[in-house]
């Protein structure tokens, strides 16, 4: 709360931050409760109780001023290879849509706006290394990546969407019109907002080479449909 006063009290229209925070197997802070990573919510088989869960985590987040959840990622996984395996609900998309939706429902219920990530094609990448492009084509696009976002877009209430590090057959997601504006906002009705990745839109320029400078990237990401960069 005093932060939160001394942020409002130093600019001109005493807008207070918006604070977001990592959420993915419980409030990542110290002394908050620790739960069991997503692969065991798939496990489970069990969307009421990861709702349960994860109304948990949301008040905890809540309890201390946090309006954003980082959570939850609803890559479909099925390269073991990949580095972050444990952060996936699983191989099958309606799992995966069926178990993450009940954990944005939970979250949402607090006031705390969920953050449905990475979109899209982030797990499918070369060789499951991180970072690499992803070469779905787009029926396997259709059919196995896409369908856990549409789930928590239409039934989970999900109010961010984090795009991907990633290019899909050559398009970054963070540069991708079709897939930010396109898609998200006009086909599904999304009315919630984007946001970047960690370094997201700098990977415009250091990773992906589409952007000459830092305005080219910033541009390029506003054009798609980014509304908000995490965290400069």
């Amino acid at each position: 709360m005093r932060t939160q006063a001394r942020i409002a009290a130093e600019n001109r229209f005493g807008i207070p931050a918006l604070a977001h925070e990592e959420c993915l197997a419980g409030f990542a802070a110290w002394g908050a409760t620790a739960y069991p990573v997503p692969l065991s919510w798939g496990a489970t088989f069990d969307p009421v109780l990861v709702r349960r869960m994860a109304a948990a985590i949301g008040r905890d987040m809540r309890a201390v001023g946090v309006h954003q959840g980082l959570a939850p990622v609803l890559d479909v996984v099925r390269d073991a290879r990949w580095g972050r395996v444990e952060e996936t609900i699983g191989e099958d998309p309606y799992l995966v849509g069926t178990v993450g939706t009940a954990y944005v429902q939970g979250l949402e219920e607090t006031g705390v706006a969920a953050t449905l990530k990475h979109f899209v094609g982030y797990s499918a990448s070369r060789a499951g290394r991180n970072l690499a492009p992803s070469s779905v084509g787009p029926r396997e696009r259709a059919d196995v990546l896409l369908p856990p976002f549409e789930m928590a877009v239409r039934e989970g209430g999900a109010r961010s969407v984090m795009h991907a590090y990633t290019d899909l057959d050559g398009i970054p997601a963070a540069a991708d019109e079709e897939l930010l504006t396109g898609l998200l906002r006009d086909t599904w009705g999304f009315d919630g907002t984007v946001v970047a990745d960690y370094f997201g839109i700098a990977f415009l320029k250091t990773l992906h080479g589409i952007a000459g400078d830092w305005a080219d990237a910033a541009g390029a990401a506003l054009r798609a449909g980014v509304d908000v960069e995490l965290p400069t």
